[in-house]
């Protein structure tokens, strides 16, 4: 495995963050449902990425790797208490999101049902958690160890804090990634014609 330098993301790095988790998502199957045009696909990835970015930012729980000079990758987190979010930012995040939704068209109401059923599905959780809201390698790094070394220091803070962490993913093959981590599969989260989305969570040492 390669070796990775982990830090919080910095404000000047943002734009590199959100394109390479943008790039991380382009075979995606939820999006790929929603937005088959892979053009559009990949404008509407840039702007769901940045909502969560941006959404996510002001409690510095953004970690990136970086590797020859580039951002190889990118956790976004939540800590305890930022989800569900206030009311205030639940409008800036759809507002953030709108280039995603508009280019879904016909989809829209497929999508709206679907991620109504994810947040619900979250605030079953309750308690106190980590949420990671989005986790991507920029394929010049996935396979490489990128995305296990972004994750590592919160899930280390998890730990020693004796608080789970919880997580969303519409790729089963995810699921065996995640559960070398720990995370174990919560629920499938059925909405048809949409993909299906599973929920996981890991439990503290």
């Amino acid at each position: 495995m390669r070796q990775f330098e982990v830090d919080r993301m910095q404000p000047s790095e943002e734009p590199a963050v959100i394109a390479a988790l943008g790039r991380a998502f382009y075979d995606d199957p939820l999006f790929g449902y929603f937005v088959p045009n892979l053009v559009n696909q990949t404008k509407g990835l840039l702007g769901f990425m940045s909502g969560a970015v941006k959404d996510a930012s002001p409690f510095s729980e953004v970690w990136v790797a970086h590797a020859d000079g580039k951002v190889a990758g990118g956790a976004v987190w939540l800590p305890p208490g930022a989800y569900p979010r206030s009311t205030q930012r639940e409008v800036m995040t759809n507002v953030r999101a709108v280039p995603a939704f508009a280019r879904a068209r016909g989809r829209i109401r497929d999508s709206i049902k679907l991620l109504a059923a994810v947040d619900k599905a979250h605030k079953d959780v309750g308690g106190p958690h980590y949420y990671l809201a989005v986790l991507g390698s920029d394929p010049l790094f996935q396979r490489t160890g990128a995305g296990t070394a972004v994750l590592a220091p919160v899930l280390e803070r998890c730990d020693q804090e004796g608080l789970p962490a919880y997580l969303e993913t519409q790729k089963e093959e995810n699921i065996a990634y995640y559960a070398r981590h720990r995370f174990e599969v919560v629920r499938k989260l059925d909405s048809p014609p949409c993909p299906p989305v599973w929920t996981l969570i890991r439990n503290p040492k």
